[in-house]
């Protein structure tokens, strides 16, 4: 045999993670040696009869704490551990494998059983599942064990096979018997639970009087087995389960050690049936301790799960959110709940012991004990009785008591439990209702509106001051008769009755209006225009009580809306329809023409210069105008075309019912139109002369939609506009899609800025005489997107319409600074930019102050930047122009006239004006070689400078023919592709760099 003697490891509790495999299988292993070879050197000792055996019922419970599929793991640990013991204690190696299979069955089978004899839990405090447990785990498989043990051993011993098989199980099943209690209740409680219960000083005493007793009664007295039942039956009294499972193993033990050492002798008999007759009784001395300890844990948990409850109901009690309380037959509190002391503002101290009466208010307290405590105790039991009762504070309190008298099992009084149910708030919101209902009355007889109610047939039963007036009876004359009878309601359109919405109301108990055009006709014949609204009357349960009808009197309102309707589709000023009304117009042609295929034409008209008219003449004539103009296009047009004012000084026209008329007929209408806004006006003793520019699209061909025709007759107008106004262009889709393409080259340049795709360019500009690199012109180029470096004469005439040109020049500015701070302290530092300048920027207010601001920020002298501005933007304004370069030049700024020789600049601007340079224009450059006009042109021009004191720059110059001429007329400097293209900054720089180097050669 072989076996483990040590306390078997505690199950893993629910809430902790269970032992590793390897653990395990590590404690089986050690636990199962050094019990066998314990038991083993026991069993040697003189005088030792059999072996008290642990190790199998200790391996069963450690195996029971496993899963099943771990089990041969667990069985291969405990075989090896087995024979290292027997090895060691020096059997022999086949005698240690003869041990092998009948241990090995005993522990397997014990931990098989104990799977079917329930929960460990159940086993420690119920005494028929441990007495299962210890049938099952200890004698059954000790009877397989023994039977196998002394079958194997018999073959090898000269002993009996009945001296073997008594040995082996009378040794099992001792142990089975004394391990198999501690184990389940370790499985089931955990080792720390149980160490806890053994602990206590009580538990631990009695625990070793119980060992003491075993070892000395063994000896000295020959009543041994009563001894030691009685100290174990003390343990299991004083420590529970814990301390009998403890303490019988420890007593087991102690008897084995004693018998082990030669102290105690058993019987004389050397048979089997007295080796188990003298063993039989430590067994069934073993028992009851347990037993009685197993009755005690589950009496124990009887009276826990007893004062558990008794505490949950008290927990329940006190915290009941309904004020509780009891009392005794003395009419005294024994018991008040939480809610009952919080809502009075006491302590449970303070009021238990006291009557409950004393908590009354003084009327309540004489109704009590006049008339509803002598019924309380005649009935037993009393629902809903009203008592004011007194805050410690003095407050008083609403509630409603219920109470039942408790009894005994003779029906004798014991005490009472009340419920009272505060309703002190219940009785403030009713009392609060009352108001309110009457404050409702007085409301319905205040309001202007009429309300009228009915019963559920539809008969009046009520009428407000208000609906009496209107309806022209009292409700004295109206109640009881049907609502048709008192209410009559028309429509103001047609005059026909209208049926009676009450009747609607009630049939389908649904919310129930009238149409916005319903009059309430008065018995004198007056009307009153009305919006009205009948809903159904509901009681609690949902039956049908009745309607009521709210009536407004709109009549005034209604007049009103209307007004404010023709005000929102006409213009105020001229009387025409405005943009809602022309779009719904305009709506309603495009289906009639689907459906009826028939054609119209949207004219839109702009009229040329109005604003002259306002800015000279004021608003108030342009006003006059305005309303003149809209006379003449009614008078001009027929009846069923439509005119309306969109804003401003813009018109649009719908052209309906063209069927039978060509675009040659809309062409004359269009002229018609024209003539007559031509026509002179005299306005405030002026006579005023303004044209129209007008847009025509055609349904279907222009658009099949209102938004569609508006907006291709407003690109039709505009188009007329950009060719000279006071004229008409009907729409054409090669035009529209140049204004979408420069639409989409705008918003495309608007990116761009966001982006940093613009670059700029520089192109050098040499002496004449000496070809040294003397400046460079900035030139903007856009790096556009799958199109590659876009020209300034792609985007730059888009940039200027759009206002872009303001944004980007004020870029470019920074642009040519920052390069000149990056050149300053090179041999590049004497380089000056020229930079293009557009009349957009200059007509800026705020030009000179950017300009000022990018010179100050970038640190960079006036001096070295150049404009460039046109001949003529010098011409669009000249004072103004003036005053704008005098300022720049105030900042150092030098000034250069642009393409000079296209304009019509004459001599006297050029010396008004504060100019630096003239730059011939390319065209006259180009032919130098071959027009003798340019040639002489060019020499004027040079003269002239010459006498100005001006710097020249001849632009285009490509040929060295060109520049020979030029220099043969001592022009100062040249600019061309002959010295360099344009190129980025790094690309001029080493152009310039290189430059020099060649001319110092």
């Amino acid at each position: 045999m072989a076996s483990d003697g040590a306390p078997p490891p505690p199950r893993a509790q629910p809430d902790r993670p269970e032992r590793s495999l390897a653990a395990s299988l590590a404690l089986i292993a050690v636990l199962h040696f050094v019990f066998a070879y314990g038991a083993i050197h026991l069993s040697r000792q003189p005088g030792s009869v059999a072996t008290l055996w642990y190790a199998n019922a200790a391996a069963a419970v450690v195996l029971l704490s496993r899963r099943r599929a771990e089990w041969p793991l667990h069985l291969l640990a405990m075989a090896g551990a087995n024979v290292a013991a027997n090895l060691l204690s020096g059997h022999a190696l086949g005698l240690s494998l003869s041990f092998l299979l009948p241990n090995l069955a005993e522990a397997g089978l014990a931990g098989w059983l104990l799977r079917r004899a329930g929960p460990p839990a159940r086993c420690v405090q119920h005494v028929g599942s441990l007495l299962r447990a210890l049938g099952l785990g200890a004698v059954v498989p000790s009877l397989v064990g023994a039977t196998l043990g002394a079958a194997v051993l018999s073959t090898q011993f000269e002993a009996s096979f009945g001296t073997l098989w008594s040995a082996w199980f009378v040794g099992t099943v001792i142990g089975g018997v004394t391990v198999l209690p501690l184990g389940l209740l370790l499985l089931a409680r955990g080792w720390r639970a149980v160490l806890a219960a053994l602990m206590p000083p009580a538990v631990a005493s009695a625990v070793l009087i119980s060992v003491a007793t075993a070892a000395s009664a063994s000896v000295f007295s020959h009543f041994r087995y009563v001894y030691v039942s009685v100290a174990l039956m003390l343990v299991a009294a004083v420590g529970g389960f814990a301390g009998a499972a403890t303490g019988g193993l420890l007593a087991s033990l102690s008897v084995g050690v004693v018998i082990a050492l030669g102290l105690f002798q058993p019987g004389p008999g050397e048979g089997w049936l007295e080796t188990v007759a003298f063993y039989l009784p430590v067994v069934l001395t073993l028992v009851p301790p347990l037993l009685l300890a197993a009755a005690l844990e589950r009496n124990r948990q009887h009276v826990q799960e007893i004062e558990d409850r008794e505490a949950q109901f008290r927990t329940l009690y006190e915290r009941t959110p309904v004020m509780m309380h009891s009392v005794d037959v003395e009419r005294r509190l024994v018991a008040v709940n939480d809610a009952w002391l919080a809502r009075l503002g006491y302590e449970r101290a303070e009021v238990l012991g006291r009557r409950s009466t004393e908590f009354l208010a003084p009327e309540s307290r004489q109704r009590a004990e006049a008339s509803v405590i002598p019924r309380f105790m005649q009935d037993g039991a009393i629902r809903d009785i009203d008592y004011q009762m007194l805050t410690k504070t003095g407050e008083v309190v609403d509630v409603q008591l219920s109470a039942i008298w408790e009894t005994d099992a003779e029906g004798g009084l014991l005490r009472t439990l009340a419920v009272l149910k505060d309703v002190t708030e219940h009785r403030r919101v009713a009392a609060q209702l009352a108001a309110e209902q009457e404050r409702i009355q007085v409301t319905l007889h205040s309001i202007g509106d009429g309300v009228v109610s009915t019963d559920r047939d539809g008969r009046i039963s009520y009428l407000n001051p208000a609906a009496e007036q209107m309806v022209g009876q009292t409700l004295a004359q109206a109640a009881g008769r049907p609502f048709g009878e008192v209410v009559h309601l028309y429509d103001q359109a047609s005059g026909a009755p209208l049926p009676s919405p009450v009747e609607q109301c009630l049939q389908d108990r649904e919310v129930y209006g009238v149409r916005e055009s319903a009059v309430l006709r008065h018995p004198s014949g007056r009307d009153f225009g009305v919006q009205l609204s009948v809903a159904p009357i509901a009681g609690r349960d949902g039956s049908l009580l009745g309607a009521v009808m709210v009536c407004q009197d709109v009549t005034e309102a209604r007049g009103l809306a209307q007004k404010m309707s023709y005000l929102a589709h006409h213009d105020g000023l001229t009387g025409l329809p405005n943009r809602v009304l022309f779009q719904d117009r305009v709506h309603q042609a495009c289906q009639s023409g689907r459906r009826h295929g028939r054609r119209f034409a949207v004219v839109f008209m702009d009229l040329d210069h109005f604003k002259h008219v306002n800015d000279s003449l004021g608003h108030a004539v342009g006003d006059e105008l305005l309303k003149a103009v809209a006379q003449r296009l009614t008078g001009a047009l027929r009846a069923s075309d439509t005119i309306c004012r969109l804003g401003g000084d813009e018109f649009v026209v719908l052209l309906s019912e063209l069927d039978d008329v060509d675009v040659d007929g809309v062409a004359e209408v269009a002229k018609k139109i024209l003539r007559q806004v031509a026509q002179p006006c005299v306005l405030g003793g002026t006579e005023v002369n303004v044209g129209a520019s007008l847009g025509i699209a055609l349904f279907p061909g222009d658009g099949d939609d209102p938004d569609t025709l508006m907006k291709r007759a407003d690109a039709a107008m505009y188009r007329s506009k950009r060719e000279g106004r006071n004229r008409y262009h009907f729409f054409s889709k090669a035009v529209d899609e140049a204004a979408s393409a420069r639409l989409q080259l705008e918003a495309d340049m608007r990116r761009a800025l966001a982006a940093g795709q613009f670059i700029v360019h520089y192109q050098p500009v040499v002496d004449g005489r000496t070809r040294d690199a003397v400046a460079v012109e900035a030139l903007v180029r856009w790096d556009r997107a799958g199109l590659g470096l876009q020209s300034p004469a792609v985007f730059i005439p888009v940039a200027e319409e759009s206002g872009l040109i303001v944004p980007l020049g004020h870029w470019i500015l920074r642009q040519a600074c920052a390069q000149l701070r990056a050149w300053s302290g090179t041999a590049l530092g004497g380089i000056s930019i020229a930079v293009n300048v557009s009349p957009v920027q200059l007509a800026q207010a705020d030009f000179v102050d950017t300009v000022a601001e990018v010179l100050r920020a970038s640190g960079v002298d006036g001096s070295r930047i150049e404009f460039e501005i046109t001949e003529s933007t010098l011409m669009q304004d000249p004072e103004a122009t003036l005053e704008m370069l005098r300022r720049l030049k105030a900042l150092g700024v030098r000034i250069a006239i642009d393409d000079f020789g296209t304009g019509y600049s004459s001599l006297g601007h050029l010396k008004r004006f504060p100019v630096d340079t003239l730059k011939i224009d390319r065209t006259f450059v180009r032919d130098l070689e071959t027009d003798a006009d340019d040639r002489e042109l060019v020499r004027a021009i040079l003269a002239m400078a010459r006498s100005l004191r001006l710097h020249v720059v001849a632009e285009g110059v490509e040929t060295e023919a060109q520049a020979a001429i030029l220099a043969s007329m001592e022009c100062p400097a040249f600019q061309g592709f002959l010295f360099a293209r344009p190129a980025d900054a790094a690309a001029t720089a080493a152009w310039l760099q290189a430059r020099a180097a060649t001319i110092a050669l």
